[in-house]
């Protein structure tokens, strides 16, 4: 894998794997995005709320770690009508990681699903592709 100046995970070729399009795909479904104390303390403050109000207004009730709650439809309460977050300054780690997931980068399966789904996935990319352009520690 090589990496530009601008960060960007690319192939051996040099194009970009993935791309951002901010369409909010990867903001819906259950499970996944979960806070701590800590995190909910970072994102309340980030909205000039309170822990307690943000948990109220955002987060599953019950322990921490916290499941941020989705809307009718199925999309993170964090995610504004027009498509972006209202956290993402101080997004979750797992925000920040996507595509880059585990089960992404392990099972091949669980890749073709979010490549079909995810607009940001460049065209015709494979999973070794993927696999091989993923960020390094």
């Amino acid at each position: 894998m090589t990496a530009l100046s601008d960060g960007v995970p690319r192939a051996a070729a040099g194009a970009p794997v993935f791309v951002c399009r901010r369409c909010g795909v990867c903001c819906r479904g259950w499970g996944g995005v979960r806070l701590g104390e800590a995190g909910a303390r970072v994102a309340a403050e980030h909205l000039g709320l309170t822990p307690g109000e943000f948990r109220r207004l955002y987060l599953a009730p019950g322990r921490p770690p916290w499941d941020i709650r989705l809307d009718e439809a199925g999309r993170c309460l964090c995610l504004r009508p027009d498509g972006r977050c209202l956290i993402h300054p101080v997004k979750p780690e797992i925000c920040g990681r996507w595509p880059f997931l585990p089960a992404l980068l392990s099972r091949p399966g669980a890749f073709e699903e979010a490549r079909c789904a995810c607009p940001g996935f460049r065209a015709g990319l494979n999973w070794a592709e993927f696999r091989a352009a993923r960020p390094r520690p």
